[in-house]
């Protein structure tokens, strides 16, 4: 069971790095344009960035997997919907977004600062 709880903390991380990543493509990917959307998904496509969010995500997909088959349901669910907390801290340790004080205060505790 720990190592389920463990393998569940790796998909949470994983899963919301893959997030990020795959944002960062699409905002450096050229514009989408209506009436070219094969051409618009192929440039998203050729984007490192995204691809790469993709790749991690694959990734945080079979440690979900591997979580649910080692660890009960209610526990894997229960790490995998903390990972706001990831995405918070990632988003803004690492890829430069600012939590606003609202966001921030409900990801993190009073006594607590990341910075």
């Amino acid at each position: 069971m720990i190592l389920g709880l463990i393998l569940a903390l790796g998909s949470a991380a994983a899963t919301n790095v893959a997030f990020l990543f795959k944002h960062r493509g699409a905002v450096l990917a050229p514009p989408v344009r209506v009436r070219h959307p094969l051409r618009s998904a192929t440039d998203l496509l050729r984007s490192r960035w995204f691809l790469v969010g993709w790749l991690v995500a694959v990734f945080g997909f079979g440690l979900h997997v591997g979580a649910l088959a080692l660890a009960p349901l209610s526990i894997v669910q229960a790490v995998l919907s903390g990972g706001l907390v990831f995405l918070a801290v990632f988003a803004e340790r690492f890829f430069g977004f600012h939590l606003g004080r609202r966001s921030g205060s409900a990801c993190r505790s009073p006594r607590w600062d990341w910075r």
